[in-house]
């Protein structure tokens, strides 16, 4: 079962406290013997929620009503509310607090469970359910109800309850769902970026979930596996660009193709993704780094096998300046070639047809020698008789021996901020200085269930994240732009020692024990560290290397060796304030120069302080 215990009002006023108690034990603990503590609490906390709700259900003796205790959310990381209360129409997360004071970690979680009911439980979906939540103070005298816009939560005393069931009683009818219809219920919530790359060793489908549904990725999928079959077919040579925003699923998609098409390799510059990706799959073949990967043919001339080569992030390719740096003096005097030349000679030599798919993210360029862009790519398809397929007009590839626009080849919906679709316009139209419409969008977040938070008191969001999960999978962790990293108030996360394994960013995700796991909160990493990966929940520490100043962005700190650094320096905050999903708190230290943008977050914009 996926419960504790359920049924009709009527059966629970009927139940007695110790059977009710059983049956929660065996659920949650799988035993109802050797207490602990802990548990010893929660039975404490269980018997008061008890006599409370049987008291208040006195006040309605022929309400007709089912309750659900300790309901698991599958995939949730462990976490289950308190009580589900289904009443015409309505499904009334019910999470309840025998003491008065509530944290925001407590409003936080009440709103998530809204959210993942809301849009990823398959009957509540097709269902016109309304859900919503209520922090529940069970030992507060007298009558309360107030609503916390911020977090689309009710707080109730018990007699406020009783009024709220009044109203809803009193509306019309609504088709009201059993107990058995809930339970029984698919729940897919969405994966985060490792769970679905784990997902792909077992084969197992993407969840279908509203994100996902209401996207183009399995049009997107369709399309690269139709222009593979063609190449095969043709013994032609193709380049396919696939763009999205932050979180759309462009690594699963290469991941997922590089998985499933025989001769395919998954390829990414990025060292610190692919040594979480190799330690989260316990696999090093169809996910390999793209260093070692171009060395083999630039110094040891192996020519690899792969006819199908996915590249990460694409439009971040080295230019040949950049490659150089890295190469012997012998090969690069003979060689100087870019990243993308590179590639398409590995694709072309001594192959009768190839597809390299290039994933483009959107102003995430964040190292020396990324600026070149697709104008690179286009230079590394002279003369190769090269077909080109994106989304876009052809304004680029002048070298292409064909090009074909393709109407699915955009991932157009972001999966990462779950129902917070335009999280991602949030945070372009702040970086962009465009304040009046990212103000507008901002308000648009808590009915989406995003937690989006302002605070100049790091020890305090430092607390509400050690409170928000703390009993399950579920990851919180510091983030800053990499840059004066001396002066940062969670220190950044040390190099690795030579032949360190697992690496300190494979502990930082995947290793509780680890001193450098992220929900320690005792390191926090850079733009370069989480680039392509995410936290459930993000702290920001946003610093004086970006700051506003006459309503302007102004840097400094900058990285060494970059055309336009001021530019590199937004795309690094543009990839630490998209590593969330479940939301991002910003810690704006308490300096001087960060002042106006304080304000600007707080006044003009109206993102809540903490």
């Amino acid at each position: 079962m996926n419960y504790g215990w359920a049924g009709t009002i009527e059966q629970f006023m009927h139940l007695d406290l110790q059977s009710f108690i059983v049956q929660l034990q065996k659920h949650v603990y799988k035993t109802t013997t050797g207490k602990n503590p802990k548990m010893e609490a929660q039975i404490r906390a269980w018997t008061d929620s008890y006599n409370k709700i049987q008291h208040l259900f006195r006040q309605f003796p022929n309400i007709e009503a089912s309750l659900i205790f300790e309901y698991e959310i599958l995939r949730g990381g462990g976490r289950r509310p308190d009580v589900l209360l289904l009443l015409n129409g309505y499904v009334i997360v019910i999470e309840c607090k025998s003491y008065n004071a509530v944290s925001p970690a407590e409003y936080i979680q009440t709103s998530l469970y809204v959210r993942d009911l809301e849009h990823y439980h398959s009957t509540i979906q097709k269902s016109n359910l309304k859900v919503v939540g209520i922090l529940l103070l069970t030992n507060y005298e007298g009558h309360r109800t107030v609503f916390k816009k911020e977090y689309e939560v009710t707080v109730s005393t018990m007699d406020g309850l009783a009024t709220i069931i009044k109203r809803i009683i009193q509306k019309p009818q609504l088709n009201a769902l059993g107990i058995e219809e809930i339970t029984k219920g698919t729940y897919e919530p969405s994966p985060s970026m490792l769970e679905a790359a784990r997902s792909i060793l077992h084969n197992e489908p993407l969840p279908n979930i509203k994100a996902i549904a209401s996207s183009n990725f399995p049009e997107v999928q369709q399309t690269v596996r139709q222009i593979i079959r063609e190449a095969q077919t043709t013994k032609s040579h193709h380049l396919i660009l696939v763009s999205g925003e932050p979180g759309a699923g462009k690594t699963y998609l290469g991941l997922t193709i590089a998985h499933d098409v025989e001769n395919a390799v998954y390829l990414s510059g990025n060292g610190p993704l692919v040594d979480v990706l190799q330690d989260t799959l316990k696999n090093r073949t169809f996910v390999q780094g793209l260093y070692g990967y171009k060395m083999d043919f630039l110094e040891k001339n192996l020519i690899p096998k792969e006819k199908v080569i996915i590249f990460d992030e694409a439009q971040r390719a080295w230019d040949a300046n950049k490659v150089d740096q890295s190469l012997t003096k012998k090969n690069r005097e003979a060689q100087h070639l870019s990243e993308p030349e590179i590639m398409m000679n590995i694709a072309t030599l001594n192959k009768s047809w190839s597809v390299t798919v290039g994933l483009i993210g959107e102003g995430q360029e964040i190292y020396s020698g990324e600026e070149g862009g697709l104008a690179l790519w286009n230079a590394a398809i002279a003369g190769k008789n090269i077909t080109v397929h994106s989304k876009h007009p052809n304004t680029v590839f002048t070298n292409a021996g064909r090009y074909e626009t393709h109407t699915h080849l955009h991932l157009n919906c972001s999966f990462r901020a779950h129902a917070a679709l335009q999280y991602y316009d949030i945070v372009n139209t702040l970086l962009d200085e465009k304040f009046e419409q990212t103000n507008s969008l901002v308000q648009h977040l808590p009915k989406d269930h995003y937690n989006l938070f302002i605070t100049r008191d790091l020890n305090r969001a430092k607390i509400i994240l050690g409170q928000l999960y703390p009993d399950d999978t579920k990851t919180v962790g510091v983030i800053c732009a990499g840059g004066a990293d001396h002066q940062k108030e969670v220190p950044v996360l040390p190099r690795d020692e030579r032949y360190e394994r697992p690496s300190k960013i494979a502990q930082y995700f995947n290793y509780p024990a680890s001193p450098y796991y992220c929900k320690t909160l005792t390191y926090s990493t850079t733009e370069f560290q989480t680039q392509g990966l995410e936290l459930d929940l993000a702290l920001v520490h946003w610093d004086d290397d970006l700051y506003l100043h006459n309503g302007k962005w102004k840097g400094q700190h900058y990285q060494w060796g970059v055309q336009d650094p001021f530019q590199i320096k937004l795309n690094a905050y543009r990839v630490i304030l998209t590593r969330g999903r479940d939301g991002t708190i910003i810690y704006v230290p308490p300096k001087s120069i960060l002042d106006e943008t304080w304000h600007l977050l707080k006044k003009h914009l109206n993102i809540p302080v903490l």
